[in-house]
């Protein structure tokens, strides 16, 4: 069925076309008790579909990126910092989210990798949704899950950009507040972080009479918080969150290795205004 077969299914939305993949977010990040909110969404996914002789291999990418807001729990006054939310760092989707896909069927499920197969091969992914176990959780298991990126601030790995190169392209400042940009990375094993690997899991499904392996593999956990200003990740109560201001002259405080970026700010990445990305393969 799928031998020798090729196919990419890549398309865009936006506005009232993505507002269900935004709607499933600001519910996620309400689950987090984030007060989170999150507008104006932007969606790219990619599907591929991949057969050979004796296997086949699809891959998902979904882009998610709208304007956040509410996440400032305590704006900055005087000599008090800006306290920011970051429970929404770990939001998870669940459940099937559908968009309108202009030339790929009617409506594609995006957050569940049933939803390409469907589109693809129409009736396989029935098949295999019907499989007990293993199987069906792989073809029912969340593609905009980040709970990996749970791990508690003070083991993500931490930058200090004083040259404000991370931003200054962004407006993040107004006049006079200085171009400072603190950022949390994950996604580079250490003895802090530990170490990362994929999530795998595996299961044998019968289709039509023939046995079929099935092997699902998730990347591990990579991202970045990028903060405007001198910021320190904090917790109370189990609670976690980051203060941060504009207006400190001296380093901040920390009890880990601080590393000082300095013309090498760019080489951070480009920053979104909120991106979520997660690969399935």
């Amino acid at each position: 069925m799928l031998a020798d077969k090729s196919e990419r299914l890549e398309f865009s939305v936006q506005g009232n076309d993505a507002q269900a993949v935004v709607d499933a977010l600001n519910r996620a990040a309400r689950e987090r008790s984030s007060p989170l909110v999150l507008e104006n969404g932007t969606v790219d996914y990619v599907a591929t579909l991949k057969g050979y002789p004796d296997r086949a291999q699809i891959s998902y990418k979904v882009d998610v990126k709208a304007q956040m807001s509410k996440y400032v729990l305590q704006k900055e006054q005087d000599k008090e910092p800006a306290i920011l939310d970051l429970a929404w760092r770990s939001l998870s989707v669940q459940g099937p989210v559908v968009v309108a896909a202009a030339g790929h069927g009617e409506e594609i499920n995006i957050n569940q990798p049933a939803g390409a197969l469907d589109a693809m091969v129409p009736g396989l992914a029935d098949k295999l949704l019907m499989a007990a176990g293993a199987g069906k959780k792989i073809m029912q298991d969340s593609i905009l899950d980040f709970g990996r990126f749970n791990l508690p601030m003070q083991q993500w790995h931490f930058l200090f950009d004083v040259t404000g190169e991370q931003l200054k392209n962004y407006g993040v400042f107004r006049p006079g507040e200085g171009a400072t940009v603190s950022v949390y990375s994950i996604g580079e094993s250490s003895f802090r972080e530990g170490r990362y690997v994929p999530e795998e899991m595996d299961a044998t499904i019968d289709v039509d009479g023939a046995q079929v392996k099935v092997h699902a593999s998730t990347p591990p956990p990579s991202g970045q918080v990028s903060v405007a200003g001198y910021a320190k990740a904090e917790e109370q109560n189990g609670v976690e969150y980051v203060t941060a201001s504009s207006k400190h002259t001296e380093m901040p405080a920390l009890d880990f290795q601080l590393q000082v970026l300095m013309a090498l700010g760019g080489m951070m990445g480009a920053i979104a205004v909120f991106v979520l990305i997660k690969a399935r393969r």
